[in-house]
């Protein structure tokens, strides 16, 4: 049996999406310095690293992570290549894979390649998905759909996708290193923080090949 660890780690000078506030992580006391254990810090927004998004995110009043439904975060998962010459996942795209199980989506793109680097710099132009292709996981029954960078949706209109998704109840995964999963089935395991009331919350994900 194979884990593979899709999560980006949280640290300072992470990656997060333009304008939001950087992650800080520091020590509250340290055994060196002379206390008793070492104790760490953390404040970082609900977006920051790999992370999942309810429909509160675009939608006042809609459902938040207090009526999340944890069986989707556990169970059959296909994660998808998207070819390198892509620059956005549409429905003809969508079409073309013949896909029997579409509950759960993984959509690897060459946005990978970008975490070879941690330390990189926001591209505007990362791989994402189109309107048109996110009305098609709806259609075709989609619980959860992720991707390998910091948004679903593309830079230039990142509500639309958004919106058509989470309005349906389709969970978004955000941020994920998809480096080592190769294309094909798996178990995916995924555990957002129970934020309580809010519209989104920092996940551990991983896949599990039992095969």
């Amino acid at each position: 049996m194979e884990f593979i660890d899709i999560t980006v780690g949280i640290r300072n000078d992470m990656l997060v999406w333009p304008g939001d506030e950087p992650a800080k992580i520091g020590w509250e006391s340290r055994i060196a310095e002379g206390a008793i254990s070492n104790v760490s810090s953390i404040q970082i927004g609900a977006h920051v690293g790999t992370h999942i998004d309810m429909p509160l995110h675009f939608f006042d009043g809609a459902p938040n992570l207090d009526s999340l439904d944890l069986s989707v975060f556990i169970g059959q998962v296909t994660v998808v290549e998207v070819p390198e010459e892509k620059s956005r996942i549409d429905a003809t795209f969508l079409d073309s894979l013949s896909l029997v199980n579409v509950t759960r989506l993984l959509f690897k793109t060459s946005n990978s390649k970008l975490w070879n680097d941690s330390s990189h710099s926001f591209h505007p132009d990362y791989v994402a998905v189109e309107p048109g292709a996110a009305q098609w996981l709806v259609e075709h029954g989609c619980k959860l759909v992720g991707i390998d960078y910091l948004s679903i949706a593309p830079f230039n209109d990142s509500v639309t996708p958004h919106e058509i998704l989470l309005s349906n109840n389709v969970v978004i995964l955000e941020t994920l290193d998809l480096r080592d999963a190769q294309p094909g089935e798996y178990q995916l395991i995924c555990l957002p923080l129970k934020l309580e009331s809010r519209e989104a919350a920092p996940a551990r994900a991983i896949l599990m090949k039992t095969s």
